[in-house]
């Protein structure tokens, strides 16, 4: 790094408050984890930014063009009065995280002789921190089209498929001409990412418009997906497929096709704490904390549940249990039915799995005459694993999150007040959470009848090696998942941990840096394989061409509503291409047809191969805490035996104080009443 980009980052322990080096990832002093937060910017004056200038009273360095680093991530960003209509959208939209960048905050920028104008900063961005290392942090996540090249069938549909998805919700925001522009499309492994949202013209764009632009990819598409896409584009430009419904329904069949020469091994945990300072545990789990590990694969089954139980003893204890056996029992009996695997059915019977459960606590907080606080109820995350696909359901503010080795996204998003506040009135996160009550919940299982409840449902591919970290506020609260995952999870992922040893250290951070509330985490593992191509480079670039040896300069340039769009130049590849293409019009022809024998060779071996499921190392099973018997669990797989006690965890010392509006205090009751 050079000495124009030597800034320090401000430890966000109250008790140290320290200057540190951008390249550490702990204070030096205290040990607290800080924080990396890179920012993307737009307005107007956002491309005239310089490489190594500081903004806001030397707050944000600039590490590359219209990226900012945040050097006091735990002080609140400053934010104007009125937020302009260009950037609403990202505050209505963030339900569609990670696809969609988030506000962070506003810096007004005073220029001699001309107007104020503002810069508003973008976090959750396409942007690399350091979890490929230091090099790479502050670098733009690769664009699509470049991606695409060396991708293989199941990854490009699963591209389109996420496109698709967003379209009719971005079109109600007046932005879906954002996916029509290939420079702002970027990828992180087998997940789409928007830089930033461009508003539609004054006619908004048309699927047909969709299908022109993929039918240009569809030169390089995959062998295996060429029919379907070709079907799919050509509808799209006749206007035979006019809804983003009918493109979904299509690229599920796609996707199916696919996904049955993907093989899955599915590896789940999970681990439940009463805490520091509660009497009781009113979280509950399934599987059962302490059972040993559960393991499918192929088309089996992988289902995680996690509950936080609220009104007291002999209340959420009560609600949280009686939800799990509810949905369990129900999404299990209705699933094991073939006929019913497909995503609309699977979609239905959890969204009625849910409601019953409701129903059932609701049932009971009558029966006992419970009124108000008094009632019983329960949060609720679960996640169903089958085939490629995962589901993701929640109600309240429990969470799941997706980790994979470049990065760690919330999946779901907190039913509370603040999120509400966002959505509705168009008012930023930040400052929704000073507001009185932010925390409250506005639904939970069990407070009312379910013909008022809204379960939140997501379903997503499956495609790539990746951790569902599903937790209770007492695991996420003060975006300790954020701070710690690396150091935590991502282990697990590198090979160095088993799942017992991070669910215990996961559970261990939670009771030193929160402490506040019960603890319980569900760990699902997925590992996956995907059949060799012919034509398809085994090592898929998902990274920058090259990593520099110092943060600088070189990303794409995009506009603000009001300037144009710059191109960066290239990966470098490009040249070795064309002196590729070059010298194999100069072989012999002797050559080509050993050539073409190779291949017919190597597509056989690859057949053969695709034949046989790969074996996977599979991680011990956690063995049940001391002290406490193990629930009757499922039949674990047999010959599996006990994990090595898990080590110590390296987290560091508490942070301090919350932003306002984050968890509970200490000791404080969980009586998060809906509204």
């Amino acid at each position: 790094m050079t000495n124009q980009l030597a800034a320090k980052i401000v430890c966000q322990n109250p008790e140290c408050q320290a200057p540190n080096p951008v390249s550490h990832n702990f204070c030096a002093h205290c040990r607290t984890a800080i924080p990396k937060v890179y920012l993307w910017t737009v307005g107007e004056d956002a491309s005239s930014l310089k490489v190594g200038q500081m903004l806001a009273n030397n707050r944000y360095i600039v590490v590359n063009s219209r990226v900012l680093l945040d050097t006091k991530p735990g002080w609140q960003p400053e934010v104007v009065e009125r937020v302009p209509e260009y950037i609403t959208p990202y505050l209505r939209l963030i339900g569609h995280r990670p696809h969609v960048p988030q506000v962070y905050g506003s810096i007004p920028l005073n220029r001699s002789g001309r107007r104020t104008t503002t810069l508003w900063l973008l976090e959750k961005a396409p942007i690399y921190s350091e979890g490929l290392g230091a090099a790479f942090a502050g670098r733009l996540m690769p664009e699509l089209i470049e991606s695409w090249k060396t991708a293989g069938s199941m990854r490009q549909l699963n591209w389109l498929w996420q496109i698709a998805n967003l379209w009719d919700s971005m079109q109600v925001e007046g932005v879906n001409k954002t996916l029509l522009h290939p420079e702002v499309l970027r990828v992180e492994g087998g997940l789409l990412r928007t830089i930033e949202l461009i508003p539609n013209a004054e006619t908004p764009p048309k699927l047909a418009e969709l299908g022109k632009l993929w039918k240009m990819w569809q030169k390089q598409a995959r062998l295996g997906i060429a029919q379907i896409l070709d079907k799919i584009c050509n509808g799209l430009i006749k206007e035979e497929i006019t809804t983003a419904t009918q493109l979904i329904a299509m690229l599920d069949e796609g996707l199916r096709t696919v996904g049955q020469k993907q093989f899955l091994n599915c590896n789940y945990l999970t681990l439940s704490h009463t805490g520091p300072t509660r009497e009781q545990n009113e979280d509950a789990c399934y599987p059962p904390s302490g059972d040993p590990l559960y393991q499918n694969t192929g088309y089996d089954l992988s289902l995680a549940i996690v509950c936080d139980g609220v009104g007291g003893h002999q209340g959420g204890e009560v609600a949280s249990n009686l939800a799990i056996d509810t949905i369990r029992r129900r999404v299990e009996n209705v699933l094991n039915k073939p006929e019913n695997r497909y995503p609309d059915s699977i979609t239905i019977q959890i969204e009625n799995s849910t409601c019953v459960a409701n129903d059932q606590i609701s049932l009971r907080n009558d029966s006992e005459n419970r009124q108000e606080r008094e009632r019983m109820g329960t949060t609720m995350v679960m996640s169903l694993i089958y085939g490629h696909e995962a589901y993701i359901a929640h109600i309240g503010d429990s969470r799941v999150y997706r980790i994979t080795r470049t990065g760690c996204h919330q999946m779901t998003l907190d039913d509370d007040l603040a999120t509400r506040e966002v959505r509705l009135s168009g008012v930023l996160y930040r400052e929704a959470l000073g507001m009185t009550s932010s925390g409250s919940l506005f639904q939970a299982l069990g407070m009312n009848s379910s013909t008022a409840l809204h379960p939140n449902i997501r379903r997503t591919i499956v495609d790539e090696e990746c951790i569902f970290l599903l937790c209770t506020d007492g695991v996420s609260d003060r975006d300790r998942v954020d701070q710690y995952w690396q150091t935590e999870i991502l282990p697990v992922l590198e090979g160095k941990v088993d799942l017992a040893t991070a669910c215990q250290r996961t559970i261990n951070m939670a009771n030193t840096h929160n402490g506040h509330d019960n603890a319980t985490v569900a760990l699902v593992h997925c590992q996956v394989k995907q059949p060799v191509e012919a034509g398809q480079n085994t090592t898929i670039q998902d990274f920058p061409a090259a990593a520099p040896t110092s943060i600088h300069s070189d990303t794409l340039l995009l506009s603000s509503p009001e300037t144009s769009t710059e191109d960066a130049a290239r990966p470098s590849s490009r040249i070795g291409e064309r002196a590729a293409n070059k010298l194999e019009n100069k072989k012999p022809l002797i050559l080509g047809a050993i050539g073409l024998l190779s291949l017919v060779a190597i597509g056989a071996v690859s057949w053969f191969l695709s034949q046989n499921a790969p074996n996977f190392t599979t991680p011990a099973p956690t063995p049940s805490p001391a002290g406490t018997e193990a629930p009757t669990p499922t039949p674990s797989p047999a010959g599996t035996q006990p994990p090595t006690p898990s080590s110590s965890p390296t987290s560091a010392p508490p942070m301090g104080e919350p932003l306002p509006g984050n968890p509970r205090p200490a000791g404080a009751p969980d009586d998060r009443p809906p509204v």
